[in-house]
Formats: C-alpha cells, sequence, structure tokens
C-alpha cells in the first residue's frame, strides 16, 4: 500500500503540466507600455485597448539550452500606421506645426515690443486736435487680437488634433513629441 502511495505521488509530480498565463499590454497616453498578468490590473481608461501578449518561446532559455537568437520582424523605423504612414511622416507634421507656432509668437513679441516702444514715444496732435496714437493702438490691438487667436488655435492642433489623429491611426505618440 506504501508503494502504491509514493508510486502515485512520484507520478503526479512528474505529469505536472506547464502552467501558461495569459500577459496583457497598455499604452497610456504619454506612449508608456505596461504589462501584467492580471486584467484587474489595468487602469479602467485603457480596459478596451488592453491586447494580450503570447511570449515568444524561442527567446526562452531553460536550464543548459540557450535561447534560439533570432532576427526583429520590424524595426521601429519599418513601423508604419495603420494608414501606411511612418515616423517620418509624423515627425514632418509636428515639426511644422511647431515652426508655425514659433513664427506666430515670434510675430506677437514684434507687436508687444513695438506697442512698448510707442508707449514711450510722446504723443502727436495731428490738425484736428486727436491723437494719432489711439489709431495706430487700435490697429496693434487688432493686430494682437488676431495673433492670440492664431496662437491659441495653433497650439491646439499641435496639442490636441495631432495627437488625437496620431491615436486614431496607431502610430506610435512619441513620433510627434520634440
Amino acid at each position: 500500500m506504501r508503494r502504491v502511495v509514493v508510486l502515485t505521488i512520484c507520478l503526479l509530480l512528474l505529469s505536472v503540466s506547464v502552467a501558461r498565463a495569459e500577459f496583457y499590454r497598455w499604452v497610456d497616453k504619454d506612449g508608456k507600455e505596461f504589462y501584467t498578468n492580471e486584467r484587474a490590473q489595468v487602469p479602467k481608461e485603457y480596459q478596451n485597448t488592453v491586447a494580450t501578449v503570447n511570449p515568444d518561446e524561442s527567446r526562452v532559455s531553460v536550464g543548459e539550452k540557450p535561447a534560439i537568437p533570432r532576427k526583429p520582424a520590424t524595426s521601429l523605423k519599418d513601423h508604419k500606421d495603420k494608414y501606411g504612414k511612418g515616423e517620418e511622416h509624423w515627425r514632418k507634421r509636428s515639426a511644422k506645426l511647431r515652426k508655425e507656432l514659433a513664427a506666430l509668437e515670434d510675430k506677437y513679441d514684434l507687436i508687444l515690443k513695438q506697442e512698448k516702444e510707442n508707449e514711450s514715444k510722446p504723443k502727436k496732435l495731428t490738425a484736428n486736435g486727436s491723437s494719432h496714437k489711439k489709431k495706430s493702438r487700435t490697429s496693434t490691438e487688432k493686430k494682437k487680437t488676431a495673433l492670440e487667436k492664431d496662437i491659441t488655435r495653433k497650439k491646439h492642433e499641435l496639442e490636441v488634433e495631432l495627437p488625437e489623429e496620431a491615436r486614431r491611426a496607431d502610430a506610435y505618440p512619441g513620433w510627434i513629441r520634440e
């Protein structure tokens, strides 16, 4: 009887199957990747974007047997979004928007500088007795207001619209950062 129990325990220990756990991957709004083996640990806002990850058995090394070296399927440079656009496309778009925003900000700074210079100059009266400065102030104020609106629009395009478009296209978020 004792032999049967010992033999049964040995057979049970030898026949232990390989335990597999599922791993989950998600990318946050900043483009950082996270992995877990418990789906409950995935934040609620990323539950619909979580992907199941299957480990590559050829990369696992057990005991004396080394992992089989192999070439990665695609490099990051070769990766394309779901519309076939790569990193270069997204980097050029974000660089163009940054350049346009910088130009608008430079114009705005120039107007502020001119406004300061005009304030320091003495007022000149015209023939009808009104100040010439009032007229230039209103045009300067109009230019300044228009530039403020343009800057706000361009910032929104760069900081909100472009990242959202990249997210919908499954482009890497790092492609649109500086």
